[in-house]
């Protein structure tokens, strides 16, 4: 089972012991047992939604933590009492009644020794007798070490070993593993079973009597990736140094497709929520423009010339969070210490309300709720000389927030845009209203607990 059907597997356990919960508090409580006519009725279903939700957003579903420790089991307690919380308040402005107050804190209770159950038997199940896929590698050099450098401390994979028709590899190590010989090996490895998967790491070199032998190693059971396409299946990323013209003219590129959401619904959808985030946002920023001001002399609303969709140049709106003059010292960005923020400033980026003023840049159209980050002229001049596909970035609108933004920390370094590049590309070519809403979950995370982009 892949590392997505794993996270479904929990997911759905969960939501299993949270009806369950539900259904045995009173059992527990008076002795009854719930008419089969009162199962899943809509306040039991939207019950089970806010728990997977907020237990989504406290990160209870990332299967590198390790479920049995005490600081996991804390954290599933706070996760059920926010949620317990929230069903309350829906309760409430629903008007819907509940049993009584000792039958909703005993499902809480239960929900907890649910959750924490599940875990402890996932841990002790699922992920103890999970065996890692094996892999082969074909290439030994650069695509092949960065590879093996990828798949480091993967507990879901392991790399068998490497194939090169180039003599001078064999017998050496790239990283754990070690260079098995030629490709003419393939046939003798799928044979005997030794592995699951081949990932070819050796660009456009490949000759046709390799791929005759892929061929045969594909039709025999084993998977064939290539090297881009498996680490965007397992790390959510596309790796851009290893990145072709022929892998990108052979994919389908769903941001740039003339479908009805991209061209349609998620301008429709912007628009929509924009107006609708004007209307409380709109106080906040009157509310916060003088304080700003008090906090140091400036203006309150910052505004500076970004990239935007297809290079066009646009006008971003933000609240100010640095001392005006200093937005040009590029040395300090992306540093925690950075001294040009002010003290209301970093309040204000704490919590994301300095990007309140861009609901009127995506209003406008110049920006998406989702997309890649909004760079500055001159970065964009100096990254595109120097990392490979990076105007591909600007084939769709840049985003209040994004994948690159959700998953790697802000940075003004080259190295920095290349990893945020990576994340970028994937969102361009895996573009939909799932993974939007997926981002926007994850930036909820984000703001609360200052996990991801900062």
């Amino acid at each position: 089972m892949g590392i997505l059907g794993r996270k479904v597997l929990l997911l759905a356990g969960d939501a299993v012991v949270v009806a369950g919960a539900l259904y045995a508090a009173p059992l527990l409580r008076f002795g009854l047992l719930i008419e089969p006519g009162s199962l899943f009725v809509p306040s039991d279903l939207a019950t089970v939604f806010v728990y997977l939700v907020v237990f989504y957003l406290f990160d209870l579903y990332n299967l590198e933590e390790r479920f049995v420790s005490g600081v996991f089991i804390v954290r599933i307690a706070v996760a059920v009492a926010v949620a317990a919380v929230l069903v309350g308040a829906l309760f409430f402005l629903a008007r819907i009644p509940l049993y009584s107050l000792g039958i909703f804190l005993l499902q809480g209770a239960l929900v907890f020794l649910f959750c924490a159950a599940w875990r402890c038997a996932y841990e002790r199940i699922a992920k103890g007798t999970a065996r890692p896929r094996r892999l082969a590698v074909l290439g030994a050099k650069e695509a092949g070490r960065t590879f093996g450098e990828m798949m480091r401390g993967n507990r879901d994979y392991e790399i068998v070993g490497y194939l090169d028709d180039d003599e001078a590899t064999h017998g050496a190590s790239v990283g754990c593993a070690p260079v098995l010989g030629g490709t003419d090996l393939l046939p003798a490895l799928v044979r005997e079973g030794k592995i699951d998967k081949v990932i070819i790491a050796a660009g456009d070199e490949v000759s046709p009597d390799v791929y005759r032998r892929l061929v045969q190693a594909k039709f025999a059971g084993v998977n064939v990736y290539e090297l881009p396409t498996f680490v965007e299946m397992t790390a959510g990323r596309i790796p851009v140094r290893h990145l072709s013209d022929t892998w990108l003219a052979r994919v389908s590129i769903a941001g740039v497709r003339q479908t009805i959401y991209t061209k349609r619904l998620k301008r429709i959808g912007d628009i929509i929520v924009s107006l609708l985030l004007l209307i409380p946002a709109t106080p906040v920023i009157a509310l916060l423009c003088p304080l700003i001001r008090l906090d140091s002399p400036g203006p309150a609303v910052f505004r500076q010339a970004r990239i935007g969709l297809r290079g066009k140049p646009f006008t971003l709106y933000k609240l100010r969070t640095m001392v005006t003059g200093r937005e040009g010292e590029r040395e300090f960005a992306g540093r925690r210490d950075d001294p040009r923020i002010t003290r209301l400033g970093r309040i204000l980026r704490l919590f994301r309300l300095d990007e309140l003023p861009q609901l009127y840049n995506v209003l406008k159209g110049d920006m998406s709720f989702i997309g890649p980050r909004a760079l500055m002229a001159e970065e964009v001049a100096r990254f595109d000389g120097e990392i490979p596909y990076f105007s591909l970035r600007h084939a769709i609108r840049p985003g209040v927030t994004g994948w690159a933004q959700v998953n790697y920390p802000h940075g003004a370094t080259a190295e920095d845009a290349l990893e945020k590049l990576q994340y970028d590309l994937y969102y361009l070519k895996n573009m939909s209203l799932l993974l939007d809403l997926h981002i926007l979950l994850r930036t909820v995370r984000v703001v609360i607990f200052g996990k991801g982009a900062r």
